[in-house]
């Protein structure tokens, strides 16, 4: 590493964390403020894409010009609103983790975890996704996320640091396989995020009427283990608690254990990710290129393979 390069790192790091004890601190009104500021400033930057987000927003949200714009606007602030309440983790005690949000649906996560085989619980980028696994691992569950690394060593290890203070634990996505069954195997949960475009080898789903590649691992995970999925989410209520949410469990003993089966269990999931976004679309990170990869771009794929030679539902605009 250059003298630089490991300068700029260092500076990125203090830099990160002066930001969190400062949000661990701030009131929602200065963080409302402070994204509104941030968001209008820098929306002309070409490399935030605003107007490919109000395009996505209404193509897939089937809304006009003008309101997609304006949710536009509303996608950025509140992802900066998030962002500053999420960096603020480190540095919350385990009581202002815990008054900061409640939960409904607990028996559902429950029932899976009955089963005795762990459980997979899936989300995407929305609202608070970070709260979420401490927030388990605080109330006595043991969780293990998947986790991609930072190319920052040093803001790698602030990362771990911030996810694992409050008794949740991480695995690296290119490496764990061997502690992702460990954890199941010992009745835990696994957390994945669902929501980014998983290339030419992803397994192509339906999400808001067109084809996406959906990352294979829960299916085929809990195909393997016979742990159930269970699908939650987390909306922010900065007036009150952050709600997390969760939906009832996904058998995946209800699916053949072939590809046919692999894609219909990810399309189950997608398909409440989908809805968790439907109501508030705002709290998604928009700025993602889900739909980047098509079954087209993908021939020899097995699930493209499916998609390719299957009629599509009827009115609907999804494309090979």
């Amino acid at each position: 590493m250059t003298y630089f390069k490991e300068l700029s790192n260092r500076l990125q790091l203090v830099l990160l964390d002066a930001l969190a004890k400062s949000c661990a601190r701030m009131n929602f009104a200065r963080k409302r403020k402070l994204a509104h500021l941030i968001a209008t400033v820098a929306r002309p930057l070409p490399w935030l894409r605003f107007n490919q987000v109000a395009a996505s927003l209404s193509e897939h949200l089937e809304i006009g010009p003008e309101e997609s714009r304006k949710l536009a606007a509303g996608v950025f602030k509140q992802f900066l609103i998030n962002a500053f309440e999420m960096a603020g983790l480190k540095y919350f005690s385990n009581d202002q983790l815990n008054a900061r949000a409640r939960v409904e649906g607990l028996e559902n996560l429950q029932a899976a975890l009955a089963q005795k085989k762990g459980a997979i619980i899936v989300s995407g980028h929305f609202g608070l996704w970070e709260i979420i696994p401490p927030w388990l691992a605080l109330h006595g569950f043991g969780v293990t996320t998947v986790v991609r690394r930072q190319n920052n060593p040093y803001v790698d290890a602030w990362f771990e640091e911030m996810r694992q203070k409050h008794g949740a634990r991480t695995t690296d996505s290119g490496y764990g396989i061997r502690e992702i069954l460990k954890s199941l195997r010992k009745g835990d949960i696994l957390a994945l995020m669902i929501d980014q475009d998983n290339g030419k080898q992803g397994i192509f789903v339906p999400f808001f009427k067109r084809w996406a590649s959906a990352p294979t691992g829960p299916a085929q995970i809990a195909l393997k283990t016979g742990a159930p999925i269970v699908p939650l989410a987390i909306f922010p209520d900065y007036e009150k608690q952050h709600l997390i949410k969760i939906w009832p469990p996904i058998y995946p003993g209800d699916f053949s254990n072939d590809v046919a089966g692999q894609q219909q269990l990810t399309a189950k999931f997608t398909a409440i990710l989908e809805e968790i976004v439907r109501k508030k679309p705002e709290n998604w990170f928009w700025l993602h290129r889900r739909w980047k990869t098509q079954p087209a771009d993908a021939p020899d794929n097995p699930w493209a393979k499916l998609v390719l030679t299957s009629e599509p539902a009827t009115g609907d605009n999804m494309s090979g």
